[in-house]
């Protein structure tokens, strides 16, 4: 099962992406969860401490990556070998949860930065086609990262919503380009919902897309941060992770549905 999780800046793609992550955990699966915005929060979202996430993301070392990428004649490679990434850049997290962070490729004009595109589109492949575990991707605005033959392996995009017109604009343009890289499978999550209004906002804006829950403003998340906790730790029985746990049961059910 491969899920990524894209959205608007700030709709709460971390907070979703950690507690998801925890959650299939907890019934038996291995998941990993990965990194791949620019903030770097996901350790932090998934409850993993300060000391044990400081290990540089995988993307930052560029030694590492000129190793699996240059060739002797300043070629680089389109295939570089990413099998052993997990095993040697992944942290252990809650609830049988590796945590690695990709980090991002950095901008700048002195050189050309194909070797690292070449390494992330290999990286992304190798972790939604070609391993067994649950992956779940907390992935930049945008779908620049995605190469299309990552995107052929993708069960589920799912997308974080918030009920403004700006969220919304930004939903209905990731799911177009979804169609464009082959997504099959495109759900939306509502987050920050404070009212039946808001659900129905959504609901009428994105009257074409699955929509598997909504999730209310839940202070917890708030309060949660500000301490630099999982909210899943700071209080396990609220609003935002029981509902969280229902969307869960969904997508479980359904890629089970999916199996021959």
């Amino acid at each position: 099962m491969k899920i990524v999780i894209v959205g608007k800046g700030g709709v709460g793609k971390t907070t979703v992406a950690a507690c998801l992550a925890r959650l299939v955990g907890r019934d038996g699966y291995s998941v990993i969860a990965v990194d791949a915005d620019p903030s770097l929060n996901l350790a932090k979202a998934l409850g993993i401490a300060p000391s044990a996430a400081s290990s540089k993301p995988v993307l930052f070392d560029e030694e590492f990556i000129k190793e699996r990428t240059l060739l002797p004649n300043g070629a680089y490679r389109l295939n570089p070998r990413v099998e052993d990434v997990i095993e040697r850049f992944g942290i252990r997290g809650p609830d049988n949860v590796t945590l690695l962070k990709l980090g991002y490729v950095k901008k700048g004009g002195v050189r050309c930065l194909c070797p690292e595109y070449a390494f992330l589109r290999a990286l992304l492949s190798h972790l939604i086609l070609g391993r067994k575990d649950v992956v779940i991707v907390d992935m930049v605005a945008g779908l620049e990262p995605m190469s299309r033959g990552a995107a052929r392996g993708v069960d589920l995009m799912l997308c974080v919503t918030e009920p403004t017109a700006k969220s919304i604009d930004v939903t209905q343009e990731i799911y177009r380009l979804s169609k464009d890289i082959g997504v099959k499978n495109f759900t939306v999550i509502g987050n920050k919902v404070m009212s039946e209004e808001d659900k129905v906002f959504i609901e009428k804006a994105l009257s074409d897309v699955k929509i598997l829950g909504h999730l209310p403003y839940d202070e917890n998340v708030v309060k949660a941060d500000r301490l630099g906790v999982a909210v899943l730790d700071y209080n396990p029985s609220s609003p935002i992770v029981l509902e969280l746990n229902k969307i869960k049961k969904i997508i479980l059910n359904f890629m089970t549905s999916k199996k021959p």
